[in-house]
């Protein structure tokens, strides 16, 4: 049997036909365009699908999610739109097939806890790190998603306090962004991407590495806190940078010897990298699908 998944992000809306053995059978996309109201949007993302021998569909979605798989939350400007709609009927309705809906840092997780580097494990973490910081909690078999559906969204993860009173928010030091802020603050002409400091951080620019240091030490506190609070078996980091080794042996050794931390000699939870990359929001929707269809 082959299933559908379908990955909604700001930029593309990416979609995969996979088999019962999770290969990808075909996979395309098409870029997100901004519509004036919601009709037209499902409309688009639900146009030209080949839904002849497809099973379930399994749909990966920005923001946060109620159990009836509605939107409580805006995400970025081209599906805003999506705001309050519940996106497992308004699929359904056009496909007229079987429909599931997790978050897109979810239906990551869930792909690497179900197939990937947190396979086997009772307990696992994955913190993807991009413009925010994603994240989704598990235990041996399900996403633990929280009375509010809100579990995992390390972002608002508050790190400390700015002289402002206001609160400080792990993305505001720990994100894709966060590096690049540090960067600029330090160097004298600034960046826009974080690959080109990581190629000054290769080269040896003494202020790339002064900011990659201070990022990656953000980055492990806002790992401590989930260490301590969970003490999962396993973290795994995705986003791009996450496919790196060099990077994630940073963190590690970062982590467990570089930074004096409570506990040290007692925690064994894991930093690993996630093994599924690009195609896990895809995967994930799919496994996600085939499981609610299973209890129900």
């Amino acid at each position: 049997m082959l299933d559908l998944g379908i990955d909604i992000g700001g930029t593309f809306i990416k979609y995969a036909i996979v088999d019962d053995e999770n290969q990808i059978v075909r996979k395309w996309k098409k870029e997100t365009i901004k519509h004036e109201n919601k009709d037209q949007f499902y409309e688009y993302l639900c146009s030209d699908l080949p839904l002849e021998n497809i099973r379930y569909i399994g749909v990966s979605a920005p923001g946060v999610l109620a159990m009836d798989s509605t939107i409580l939350s805006k995400a970025a400007e081209n599906v805003c739109i999506m705001y309050q709609t519940n996106v497992r009927d308004e699929i359904h309705k056009r496909t007229h097939k079987a429909v599931h809906v997790l978050n897109d840092a979810k239906s990551a997780g869930f792909c690497e806890m179900q197939i990937g580097n947190g396979k086997g494990t009772a307990s696992s973490v994955y913190f993807v790190i991009g413009t925010g910081i994603g994240g989704c909690v598990c235990d041996d078999s399900h996403v633990v998603e929280g009375v509010n559906r809100i579990a995992g969204e390390f972002s608002n993860l508050p790190i400390g306090f700015k002289e402002d009173r206001s609160i400080q928010f792990l993305y505001e030091i720990a994100s894709m962004s966060a590096l690049i802020s540090i960067y600029n603050r330090y160097a004298d002409q600034p960046v826009q991407y974080g690959t080109e400091i990581t190629e000054k951080y290769h080269a040896g620019d003494p202020m790339a590495i002064k900011a990659f240091d201070e990022w990656c030490r953000n980055i492990c506190a806002g790992l401590f806190q989930i260490i301590i609070f969970y003490n999962p078996e396993v973290i795994c980091i995705g986003g791009g940078i996450s496919q790196e080794e060099w990077f994630i042996e940073k963190l590690r050794s970062m982590i467990q010897s570089e930074i004096k931390l409570p506990f040290q000699g007692l925690f064994s939870t894991r930093i690993e990298s996630c093994r599924f990359s690009n195609d896990a929001n895809l995967l994930g929707a799919i496994l996600f699908a085939r499981q609610k269809e299973m209890e129900n």
